[in-house]
């Protein structure tokens, strides 16, 4: 399933952040998707949307990786509002939930670089996680804010293209990339065309 916008640039197109939860969470297991993000708040609205329906509706291991939220102020904006979770329950009992700042997460503080192969590696391990706890599959949503703040572009091009358009089904796993549309508008065109291309779905909320 991949989404155009005529006027826009190719493959891409704009959604309500409840009509973007939908799709990603009907698709099947192996999309590599994009979501492009306004702001804060349409982020964490769109992060609390799916995670209810990945945790409570699809039985699935959720893995937040945010950049421009603090873990902690993460799981403060998926306990609030109507679409709320018990995210101390699904983190400490169900074990459907797992948040880690993405800095942290890709990038190595001691060699100064972003280690992509341990990354990779470290996606698998999830996905086998996952299954040992008899989830129906992992949904990984990473904010790729850390390679802009870093200006570690190329990097970031490099994570990408390590990735394939479609997962091995037998992975049980939706990688979403995030992008705050600040971090998207400093790639130039042709690069955006080539991330969004490389991705199976590819939404702006």
């Amino acid at each position: 399933m991949i989404f155009s916008e005529p006027n826009g640039i190719n493959n891409i197109k704009t959604m309500h952040v409840e009509e973007a939860t939908d799709a990603l969470i009907v698709s099947p297991y192996g999309i590599h998707a994009l979501v492009i993000y306004s702001d804060m708040i349409t982020l964490r609205e769109f992060c609390s949307f799916y995670a209810k329906k990945s945790i409570e509706e699809k039985n699935e291991l959720l893995y937040l990786a945010p950049f421009y939220q603090t873990v902690g102020s993460k799981r403060q904006s998926l306990s609030e509002g109507h679409r709320s979770i018990d995210v101390q329950k699904h983190e400490k009992e169900h074990k459907s939930l797992i948040i880690a700042d993405s800095l942290e997460n890709y990038y190595d503080k001691v060699a100064k670089i972003f280690e992509i192969e341990s990354i990779l590696n470290a996606n698998h391990k999830l996905v086998e996680y996952a299954k040992s706890l008899n989830k129906n599959g992992l949904s990984y949503l990473g904010d790729m804010g850390a390679f802009l703040f870093k200006n570690q572009i190329q990097s970031l091009i490099d994570y990408e293209f390590s990735l394939p358009t479609e997962f091995d089904t037998n992975l049980n796993l939706k990688g979403i990339c995030l992008y705050h549309i600040q971090d998207f508008d400093r790639l130039t065109y042709d690069q955006k065309q080539k991330i969004i291309k490389h991705h199976k779905i590819a939404v702006k909320i």
